[in-house]
C-alpha cells in the first residue's frame, strides 16, 4: 500500500494508556510499505519483510536482511523523473527522496542506480557507518553521476562492502520536485548540493574545517573565564523560568509513545523537522506543516519539551524521585531524537532554516550535562550540537566582515553551548577564542546590502533594513553574546560593542515608543512589531564599550524610558543615579533604508521610499499580500496612545485600506486586485516578492540633526502598474510637514490618490473637522473641490491649498494581509484625488501639522507657514517662514537660481539655514551608487521590466560609491571651524562647496561671511 503521509491528529491518554487517531493522506507517489514490501524485490541471499520496529511513515517499514556480498533490492516502477519543471513559475528540480535505518553500524555503502530498459542512466553511492535513521534529497541532474533520462523505469540498490547485515527502508519518493537551493550534504552523501554557500547548508564544510591551534596548557585564569561564561549561560537559560507541573510533563512525554525493549531498542513516534513538509508541496499537499504541529511531531516542539524537562529537573530537589523521573524522561527522549537522525553528520534531506527548530536542542544539554554524562550520552549530544550549530565555521578566521542576523538569532547560543560542553582543555580555550573572533566579526559594519550592521544604525536581513529580524537576532544572541563574554579574555572588541550599541540607539529613534513604523515592518505590517526593552538593559550591564563604565548610562537611560513597570534593572539603574532619558528629538536619515525619521516630543514621523537598490516591500505566501505601496513615499505619524503605539496612532489591520497608506501616491483599486502575484522567479529565491524600482533618486537630508527633507522619484514596477510615476518630496520643520508632488503619471485603470490620513475610529462619533466644521456624523463623505482645511480625529491639521479632496468616516472593508479573510472597521480617511485612469502632469501640495493647537490651526489657515518656491520636474523648493530654512529637492543637476543656491553639479538634496552672517549648508546625494549607469533591469518582448529577485543582482555586495556634489552659493563665504572634508572655494561673487557624499548620508558645513 502506498501512502503519502500519516498524521496523528490527537493523542488521548487515559489511565496511563495511549490511543492514537490516525488520518492518512493517500498518494501513489510515495512508498510507505504499510501492507507489503511491494514494489521492492530482494535478490537471492536476501529477504524483505514488514516491520513495526522502526518507521518514518505510517506504522511500518520494510526490513532488508542479507547474508552475502553484493545483495540487491530492486524496484520496477516508473521513476517519473522530468528534466524540466513543467511549471514555468518553479525553479525546483527532480529529486530522489528516501529514508534508511541502521540498527547496527555497517561498513561500506549503498549504490543507488536508476535504469531505463536495463541500462543504468544515473547513480550515486550512499555511505553506511551510522546507526539510527538517515535520509537524503538527491537531485538527479546536479547530484548524481551519469545522465538521468525521462522514462527511467527501475531502481536498483546494491550493498557494497558489507557481506551481511540489516537495514530498514521507508518513505521513498522515486522522483519529486524539490527547491533547488535546499538539498543538504552530510557524512553519507557529501556530494549533495556541494557548491552551496547558504549558511544553513554548509555544515559538512564547517565540520571539516581544521581546529584552531591550541596552547600546550591552560592556566587558572582561562579556566575561571570559561567557568564564568558557562555560569552566565546557565543563568541566562534559567532566569525567570518556572517549571511545568510534573503531570503536564508526563502527559507530554507520553505523547511521543517511547518504549524501550529489553535489548535497549527504542520505539516511538517519528520526530519531523518542519521543513520536510516541503517534500510534499509539489505533490499537491500544502498543509502538512500545520498537521505536524497538531500531531506534536515537530522537532521544535520536541526540543522545547526537552528544555522544559531540564528546567523542571533543575528545580526539583536533589535525590528526589521526581528528579529521577525527569532525568529518565529526558534521557529517553534524547536517545529517541538521536535515533531519529538528529545526530552528528546527519542532514536527512534538508536542513535549511534549521535554526528556528533547534534553538533548545543546544540549551537543555547545558543544564543536563551531568545527567547526559551518567547516561553515556554527553559525547554524542555534544557532537550533535557541534554539527547542527555549524560551529566549525568559527575555526577559520572570517574572510569578510559581518554576519547574517539569523546566525545571531539561531546559531550563536548553540555554537557557544556546543563549545562549553567540551572538557576544559587547551583545545576548548582555543575554540572559545575562535568563537569570540567570529562573534566580534559579526558586529562589523558592512557595505552594500550585505548583512547586517550598517553605518547609519540600520540592521540588514534579506538585503534590506529589517527591524523584525533585528530584534530576533538581538534577542537570540547579539546582545547576550556581548554580556556573556564581557569582562573575560573572550570579550568582543570595543569597536564591535559600540556598533551594537549604536544600532540599539538608532532603533529607539526610528521606533515610537516601541512600535515599528508600518514601512519598517517587513512582511508583517500588522502593527505588532516592536523593539525589546531588555536589550538595552542587558547591554547596559555589560558596561560601556570602552570599559570605562560598569553600567552604560546611555543605554540604561534608554531602558528606563522604554521599560514598563518596576524590575531588577530599573532598581539597579536608579540606585546608580541614572534617570530615564527624555524622548529623543531631531531628524535622522537612514540612507541604507531610503527612510527618514523626524521626532519632537513623544511623536515620530517616518517617511519611506524605495529605489533600484532598496526593495519596496517583502511579500510572501501567507504574509503581507497587499503591502505593495508601503514605501511609495509613505508618511506615517506615530504619536498617540498611552503609551504611544501603532494602534494608539490610528492603525488597525482589520479594515485597513492598503491602497490608502498615508503619504503614498498610489492606484486605488479593489482589494482583490491588490493581492500580490507571488512567484518563485529564479534559483536565488523562493516564493516571495521584493520589487525594485529603476530609479536612483530616493533619500533624505537633515540640517543640524533637527529638520529634514525627503524626496523620491516614484516608479511602480511593471509587474503591476509600470505607468505610475511621480516626483514626491516631504519637508520637515518642527511640527510642520510640507508635502509636494509633481509629474504624476498613470495610464492604468483606477483612481490615482495621494493619501493624507487613514485613522481607526475608536467611536463612530469621533470628530474630524472639515473646513472649520466639526463632523461627528457617521457615516460621512464629502468631496471638496477647491482644496481643504482638515483636522483628523487625532488632532493633526491638514491644509490642502488646491485640488480635489475626498474625506470620509466609514465602515471600511478589507482583506487580512496573511489569510485574505474579509475584515472591517471604522476609519476616518482623506486623500487628494488626481483623477481616474489616465493622469498626466498631476501634482499636489499639502501641509500637515502634527498635534496642531487651535492657534496654529487658525493662523495657518489664514497664512501658510511656508512658501513653495518651485515645484516642477527639475526641483521642489520650499522656504520655511518661521525658521527661514530653504530646502531643495533637486531632481536634476545644473542651474537652480533660487535663494542662496546658484547651481548644483548632481541631482541632490540641499538645505540652507541662514542666520545673520552665517550659513549652515547640508547636502546629500540620495543615490546609493552601488553601481553606475542605467538600471540593471531586464525586459520582456513587450519592453516591460521582468521581475527578478534582489538576490540575483550582481551588485548587492558592492560598496556605496562616493560622489562629489559641487554646490555654488551666492556670496563670499568661508568655513567656520572643521569642514570635515568639505572643500570651500571662495570666488569674487560666489562660493563653491564640494561635498564628498556616500551612503545617502548627510554632509554639513558651517560658513561665515568672508569680508
Amino acid at each position: 500500500m502506498r501512502r503519502l503521509l500519516f498524521f496523528v491528529i490527537a493523542s488521548m491518554w487515559l489511565a496511563g494508556a495511549s490511543a492514537q487517531l490516525v488520518q492518512e493522506v493517500a498518494d501513489d507517489r510515495i512508498l510507505s510499505f504499510e501492507e507489503s514490501a511491494a514494489p521492492m524485490e530482494a535478490s537471492p541471499g536476501s529477504t524483505l519483510s514488514l516491520s513495526g520496529d522502526h518507521y518514518k511513515h505510517g506504522s511500518r517499514s520494510v526490513r532488508w536482511q542479507w547474508s552475502q556480498p553484493g545483495a540487491q533490492v530492486r524496484i520496477a516502477s516508473p521513476v517519473e523523473y522530468l528534466a524540466e519543471n513543467p511549471n514555468p513559475r518553479e525553479t525546483s528540480v527532480s529529486s530522489f527522496v528516501f529514508w534508511v535505518y541502521a540498527p547496527q553500524t555497517l561498513e561500506g555503502s549503498l549504490r543507488f542506480e536508476f535504469r531505463k530498459q536495463g541500462r543504468t542512466c544515473a547513480w550515486f553511492d550512499y555511505g553506511l557507518g551510522f546507526t539510527g535513521w538517515r535520509g537524503a534529497w538527491v537531485a538527479f541532474d546536479r547530484d548524481m553521476q551519469g545522465t538521468p533520462e525521462e522514462g527511467m523505469d527501475e531502481v536498483v540498490v546494491t550493498v557494497e562492502g558489507a557481506p551481511a547485515g540489516e537495514l530498514f527502508f521507508d518513505h521513498w519518493i522515486l522522483a519529486s520536485f524539490q527547491d533547488v537551493r535546499h538539498h543538504t550534504a552530510d557524512f553519507q552523501a557529501p556530494f549533495i548540493n556541494a557548491a552551496t554557500t547558504m549558511h544553513w547548508l554548509v555544515l559538512l564544510q564547517s565540520w571539516r574545517n581544521p581546529m584552531p591551534e591550541a596552547a600546550a596548557s591552560i592556566g587558572d585564569d582561562e579556566r575561571r573565564d570559561m567557568a564564568t561564561v558557562e555560569e552566565r549561560l546557565r543563568e541566562l537559560l534559567l532566569d525567570g523560568r518556572r517549571p511545568l507541573p510534573l503531570e503536564t510533563l508526563r502527559r507530554q512525554f507520553a505523547a511521543y509513545g517511547i518504549t524501550e525493549n529489553a535489548d535497549g531498542t527504542l520505539h516511538g513516534k517519528p520526530v519531523w523537522f518542519v521543513r520536510y513538509a516541503e517534500t510534499y508541496i509539489n505533490l499537491g499537499h500544502t498543509e502538512v506543516a500545520k498537521l505536524y504541529n497538531a500531531n506534536r511531531q515537530t522537532l521544535r516542539g520536541c526540543n522545547d519539551f526537552l528544555f522544559q524537562l531540564a528546567v523542571a529537573w533543575n528545580a526539583a530537589p536533589e535525590g528526589s524521585a521526581e528528579r529521577g523521573e525527569l532525568a529518565r524522561m529526558y534521557v529517553l527522549l534524547t536517545r529517541h531524537l538521536l535515533d531519529q537522525g538528529f545526530a552528528a553528520g546527519s542532514a536527512q534531506g534538508t536542513l535549511h532554516h534549521l535554526g528556528y527548530s533547534m534553538r533548545n536542542f543546544y540549551t537543555a544539554p547545558v543544564i543536563m550535562r551531568d545527567v547526559l554524562r551518567r547516561a553515556g550520552l554527553e559525547h554524542d549530544v555534544q557532537q550533535a550540537m557541534e554539527w547542527f550549530s555549524g560551529v566549525g565555521e568559527v575555526k577559520l578566521p572570517p574572510e569578510v566582515p559581518g554576519m547574517d542576523i539569523d546566525a545571531f538569532n539561531t546559531s550563536l547560543i548553540g555554537r557557544l553551548a556546543s563549545i562549553l560542553m567540551l572538557p576544559d582543555t587547551p583545545a576548548k580555550a582555543a575554540y572559545l577564542e575562535a568563537f569570540s573572533r567570529w562573534v566580534d566579526n559579526g558586529y562589523k559594519v558592512t557595505e552594500g546590502t550585505s548583512p547586517c550592521f550598517k553605518s547609519d544604525g540600520t540592521v540588514f536581513h534579506h538585503r534590506h533594513h529589517y527591524p523584525a529580524y533585528a530584534v530576533d537576532g538581538l534577542s537570540g544572541g547579539a546582545v547576550n553574546a556581548v554580556w556573556l563574554l564581557s569582562k573575560t579574555r573572550f570579550a568582543v572588541s570595543a569597536e564591535s560593542h559600540d556598533v551594537l550599541k549604536q544600532a540599539l540607539l538608532a532603533m529607539r529613534f526610528y521606533c515610537n515608543l516601541r512600535s515599528f513604523p508600518l514601512a519598517l515592518s517587513g512582511r508583517h505590517p500588522d502593527g505588532r512589531g516592536a523593539l525589546v526593552p531588555w536589550h538595552y538593559a542587558r547591554l547596559a550591564v555589560a558596561g560601556s564599550p570602552d570599559g570605562s563604565q560598569p553600567i552604560d548610562t546611555e543605554l540604561a537611560a534608554a531602558y528606563l524610558r522604554l521599560a514598563a513597570g518596576e524590575d531588577a534593572y530599573t532598581r539597579r539603574f536608579r540606585a546608580a543615579g541614572i534617570a530615564a532619558e527624555p524622548s529623543p528629538e531631531g531628524t535622522h536619515v537612514y540612507g541604507y533604508n531610503a527612510s527618514l525619521s523626524h521626532r519632537r516630543g513623544d511623536w515620530l514621523v517616518t517617511v519611506a521610499g524605495h529605489s533600484r537598490y532598496v526593495w519596496s516591500a517583502e511579500i510572501y505566501q501567507g504574509a503581507n499580500h497587499y503591502g505593495r505601496y508601503l514605501t511609495h513615499g509613505s508618511v506615517q505619524l506615530l504619536g498617540n496612545g498611552d503609551p504611544v503605539s501603532a494602534f494608539g496612532s490610528g492603525f488597525r489591520q482589520e479594515g485597513w485600506d492598503w491602497c490608502h497608506i498615508p503619504g503614498t501616491t498610489a492606484l486605488a483599486i479593489p482589494m482583490e486586485r491588490m493581492k500580490a502575484d507571488i512567484r518563485n522567479v529564479d534559483t536565488f529565491s523562493g516564493y516571495e516578492e521584493m520589487l525594485l524600482s529603476d530609479e536612483t533618486f530616493v533619500g533624505g537630508v537633515s540640517l543640524g540633526g533637527r529638520n529634514g527633507l525627503f524626496a523620491m522619484r516614484l516608479h511602480d514596477h511593471d509587474k503591476y502598474n509600470g505607468t505610475l510615476r511621480a516626483q514626491k518630496s516631504v519637508f520637515l520643520f518642527d511640527n510642520r510637514i510640507v508635502c509636494l508632488g509633481s509629474d504624476i503619471e498613470n495610464a492604468a485603470e483606477g483612481g490615482v490618490h495621494t493619501t493624507l490620513f487613514q485613522n481607526y475610529l475608536e467611536h463612530e462619533s469621533d470628530p474630524v473637522v472639515v473646513d472649520g466644521a466639526e463632523v461627528s456624523t457617521f457615516p460621512y463623505e464629502a468631496e471638496l473641490t477647491n482644496g481643504a482645511v482638515l483636522r483628523d480625529n487625532l488632532h493633526n491639521l491638514y491644509i490642502v491649498p488646491r485640488g480635489r479632496v475626498h474625506v470620509a468616516k466609514s465602515l471600511q472593508h478589507s482583506l487580512h494581509e496573511e489569510t485574505d479573510a474579509p475584515t472591517e472597521n471604522n476609519f476616518a480617511t482623506a486623500w487628494i484625488d488626481h483623477g481616474d485612469g489616465e493622469v498626466s502632469g498631476g501634482d499636489y501640495e499639502y501641509l500637515m501639522v502634527v498635534h496642531a493647537t487651535d492657534d496654529e490651526a487658525a493662523r495657518y489657515a489664514r497664512r501658510l507657514p511656508y512658501e513653495v518656491v518651485r515645484c516642477d520636474a527639475a526641483a521642489h523648493i520650499v522656504r520655511d517662514i518661521p525658521t527661514g530654512i530653504e530646502a531643495y529637492a533637486l531632481f536634476r543637476g545644473g542651474e537652480v537660481g533660487e535663494g542662496r543656491l546658484v547651481e548644483v553639479s548632481l541631482p541632490s538634496l540641499v538645505m540652507i539655514d541662514e542666520r545673520k552672517d552665517a550659513l549652515t549648508v547640508a547636502v546629500a546625494d540620495p543615490d546609493l551608487r552601488y553601481y553606475e549607469g542605467p538600471s540593471d533591469e531586464k525586459f520582456d518582448a513587450d519592453g516591460k521590466r521582468i521581475e527578478r529577485s534582489i538576490y540575483s543582482r550582481s551588485w548587492i555586495d558592492n560598496p556605496s560609491i562616493a560622489s562629489e556634489v559641487r554646490v555654488t552659493l551666492r556670496g563670499r563665504w568661508q568655513a567656520e571651524g572643521d569642514t570635515d572634508g568639505v572643500r570651500v572655494e571662495t570666488g569674487r561673487k560666489n562660493t563653491v562647496l564640494t561635498f564628498t557624499c556616500r551612503e545617502g548620508a548627510t554632509r554639513e558645513v558651517r560658513l561665515i561671511e568672508k569680508r
